[in-house]
């Protein structure tokens, strides 16, 4: 059991590879990891199973926000939004316990591209077909603004609603 003393914080989720999103009307970004990638066994998609974390949770007996919402994500095919809440979290060892153990692999965050775990194997696939020359041309010049941040996760369909919504 690892000691738990290293805040989560917005910073540390970004540099292990979790995708940030943030609709209207939520106060703090939702962090997503998805997991279904590295867990093999006959799942259909990455996004059968994933782990979103929000900060904001309000402590009442001190009155200050000091802790995660953590749930459990589940979008089979992109459609379909399940959460379940599992608890708040305070600790990077916390949500690395959980992710470890929902996965049955070792914490590692260079396994960890484009807000998915993957395994060690596809993982290196991955980085090698990033350094062909239109992987990189195509990072080279972001041609919308969800682009711009490497760290912000790709455009969900709510977010195609809230646009047609507002044209109308």
């Amino acid at each position: 059991m690892r000691t738990r003393v290293e805040p989560l914080t917005e910073e540390w989720l970004r540099s292990v590879g979790f995708k940030w999103h943030q609709l209207e009307r939520q106060p703090e970004k939702h962090w997503l990891l998805w997991l279904g990638d590295c867990l093999g066994g006959g799942l259909t998609s990455y996004e059968d199973l994933g782990v979103e974390v929000a900060y904001g949770s309000y402590d009442r007996a001190t009155r200050t926000r000091d802790h995660w919402f953590c749930w459990l994500r589940g979008d089979s095919a992109g459609l379909y939004h399940r959460f379940i809440h599992v608890r708040a979290l305070y600790y990077r060892e916390e949500l690395i316990d959980l992710v470890e153990g929902l996965t049955g692999h070792v914490w590692d965050p260079t396994n960890h591209l484009y807000g998915s775990i993957r395994t060690a194997r596809a993982a290196e696939h991955i980085r090698r077909e990033d350094e062909r020359l239109d992987r990189q041309m195509m990072r080279e010049r972001p041609w919308a603004q969800i682009e711009r941040d490497e760290s912000r996760g790709r455009a969900l369909p709510e977010h195609k609603e809230a646009v047609e919504g507002k044209s109308k």
